[in-house]
């Protein structure tokens, strides 16, 4: 994986930030994740894709929301709508509350492509455990979770 040119800079100094780590780890995590999915027969999903697949749930939702809950603007929702469309991995079916409006579900790809990530994801936790110990993973799960509970889920962070 080639590092960010702030990511370089850091290692040659020999401090990378929290968020630097945070950051190259996520990358890492998401390219091993996807080099597993072509594996699995999935080699078309890109990373960008991960703006909706994150976003939708099993009930499916309008475009508009999963924009919302992803951040990003509902044009670029909708083109990355349209191509897992067109790759198989999601349907547009009407919104049975508003005949209008239509809801973005799964289709039995995008339910196979679910599966195999719930495969992928224990191998890749196992390649971090080679690296680090099965102990050593443990705690820094716990502690990540910690951090994730204190400053992501507690109440007093919901309304933020």
């Amino acid at each position: 994986m080639a590092l960010t040119a702030a990511e370089r800079g850091f290692v040659a100094r020999g401090d990378v930030p929290l968020i630097g780590l945070l950051t190259a780890l996520t990358r890492w995590w998401e390219d091993r994740h996807l080099e597993l999915m072509a594996e699995s027969g999935f080699g078309d999903l890109r990373r960008a894709h991960n703006a909706v697949i994150v976003n939708l749930p099993a009930r499916g939702l309008r475009l508009t929301q999963i924009a919302d809950a992803a951040g990003i603007s509902k044009q670029a929702t909708a083109e990355l709508v349209d191509d897992l469309v067109a790759k198989g991995y999601l349907l547009r079916e009407p919104d049975p509350s508003d005949g209008r409006a239509k809801i973005i579900v799964w289709a039995a790809r995008g339910r196979a492509a679910h599966a195999a990530t719930m495969k992928a994801f224990p191998a890749m936790e196992a390649e971090l455990a080679a690296v680090l110990g099965k102990t050593a993973l443990a705690e820094v799960k716990a502690s990540l979770g910690r951090l994730f509970e204190a400053l992501v889920l507690a109440p007093s962070n919901s309304s933020k």
